[in-house]
């Protein structure tokens, strides 16, 4: 559907937890879908998106799935959409020269866009990925206290002309739709974007943030996921922490 008018836990009275990773300069794939429960044409692309993060386990392959808002005005409003991942897709859609955003759509690195649901191109560009050496790497380290994640990160690469992402992600999740094009049925979906802050680095290669779990969800319900994407959109490194 083409909307071509884009107008680690430990119970104790101070939960904390600690996670340090390190990830290396092999090649990676940053899945970005944006999609939406209110388009009837979403559903077969969050599927494919859930089988991609299983089929490949263990490699350098992230999705984040980011619910858009301008479809929200069919009968049915997303209880993860969110203008701010409008507004993220509509960079896109300037950064690409395309004639106006829709769903679902995947964008693999920064730099290759298709229809969220094309199982053909996804594959493709994610082996790409996987065989092209990343510009750098990002060290993590996160400590967990109650309901709020600090994120320390270090950054082996050029920043001069780079923004640091930093998701909050829901691993799984599902809606009963009760309205609109998908009325009736049961969605679910992986890797949920619940929070995302950037920082533009100017430079910098060290750094913290904090993030808060949102209500009703735990910390082993999420996970944390970053990328280094220069002003060109593309996407230099990444790295991200299943378990918090």
């Amino acid at each position: 559907m083409k909307n071509l008018r884009f107008p680690l836990l430990f119970t104790c009275l101070l939960a904390i937890a600690q996670v340090t990773f390190a990830q290396g300069n092999k090649g990676f794939a940053v899945v970005e879908l944006f999609t939406s429960e209110g388009c009837s044409s979403c559903p077969p692309a969050d599927r494919l998106v859930a089988s991609v993060m299983k089929e490949y386990t263990g490699q350098n392959v992230y999705v984040l799935a980011y619910h858009v808002d301008y479809w929200n005005r069919l009968g049915w409003k997303d209880a993860f959409s969110s203008a701010a991942w409008s507004a993220r897709q509509n960079e896109y859609v300037i950064q690409m020269g395309l004639s106006g955003a829709y769903t679902p759509q995947v964008v693999v690195n920064g730099k290759t866009e298709f229809t969220g649901s094309d199982s053909r191109k996804l594959h493709a560009a994610i082996n790409k990925g996987l065989e092209t050496t990343a510009e750098g790497n990002i060290s993590l380290h996160t400590t967990v206290q109650k309901q709020t994640v600090e994120i320390n990160y270090t950054v082996a690469a050029n920043t001069n002309s780079a923004k640091l992402h930093v998701a909050l992600v829901q691993k799984m999740a599902s809606s009963n739709v009760k309205a609109g094009e998908n009325s009736g049925n049961v969605l679910k979906h992986v890797n949920v974007v619940r929070a995302l802050k950037t920082v533009v680095l100017n430079g910098q290669k060290i750094g913290n943030l904090q993030m808060d779990i949102p209500g009703g969800l735990s910390i082993q319900d999420c996970s944390v996921i970053v990328f280094l994407q220069g002003n060109d959109g593309t996407i230099k490194a990444t790295n991200g922490i299943d378990r918090l």
